[in-house]
């Protein structure tokens, strides 16, 4: 592995299948949110017999998967090293709107080797043209500032991945849904302040919420983080599980 580094970027090993990531400093770049979505998103597809069996081949259809506003390329670069799909059992769309994320994220891509399986599309999620009704699961950690709120950054992007700058909470999920399978899911991640919006949208996407994991940094504070699994055309039914501490979920 070469890494070719421009002014200002740095090669992170992200501890998991001896994967990197490029960065650039002053810019965005992945927090914990992300690497949680990842961790959850991968526990819950692993753990669907019929997902599994398709990610081992044996003449079974590849299973796909669409990360929604993918940034740097965390979360398909890191769902790779942890669903560890035989070749050409998985394929997963990353679809960011900002050109300069987007050919980061392919170039980290095309460093771990792993054009084959992750395609960058540079896209607003709702004009993509991707096929709808098409994905076994989407990833989804939307800005989770509201439109019109907060102090904004506008520095290499962080503006657009923290605040509603081009497209909302609500559209992005309605967006996504419509890429899923019938019983596909959904796997999000976002503040707690937004979690009645996210609940909301996911149900008037047509995607029950069906499982929600609030995330602490201290167990005696409130939680920072929720994570979410919905599934499209779901029976109701809506599983809280026990909380989890951000720090103790990582690793392939």
């Amino acid at each position: 592995m070469e890494a070719v580094l421009r002014e200002g970027e740095q090669l992170d090993d992200l501890q998991c299948a001896g994967l990197y990531i490029i960065q650039k400093r002053g810019t965005f770049r992945y927090g914990t949110d992300a690497v949680l979505l990842a961790n959850y998103a991968a526990r819950r597809i692993n753990a669907s017999a019929g997902l599994r069996a398709r990610l081992s081949g044996g003449g079974r259809k590849r299973v796909n998967i669409v990360d929604v506003g993918t940034g740097t390329g965390i979360i398909p670069i890191l769902l790779c090293g942890k669903l560890n799909a035989q070749a050409g059992q998985l394929h997963i769309d990353a679809v960011e709107i900002q050109p300069e994320m987007c050919e980061l994220a392919g170039r980290s891509v095309d460093l771990n080797d792993l054009g084959g399986t992750v395609e960058v599309r540079c896209a607003d999620i709702c004009e993509s043209g991707l096929a709808n009704v098409s994905y076994d699961a989407v990833t989804l950690n939307p800005p989770y500032v509201r439109a019109g709120s907060g102090l904004r950054n506008d520095t290499g992007g962080i503006a657009a991945a923290r605040h509603e700058v081009y497209r909302t909470q609500e559209e992005m999920i309605a967006a996504a849904a419509g890429l899923l399978k019938y019983h596909g899911m959904m796997y999000l991640v976002d503040r707690p302040d937004r979690l009645a919006d996210a609940l909301g949208a996911l149900r008037g996407a047509g995607v029950e919420p069906v499982e929600l994991t609030m995330v602490h940094a201290d167990l005696s504070a409130p939680p920072v983080m929720f994570l979410c699994a919905g599934r499209k055309g779901g029976g109701k039914g809506l599983k809280v599980t026990a909380p989890l501490m951000a720090d103790n979920y990582g690793g392939c």
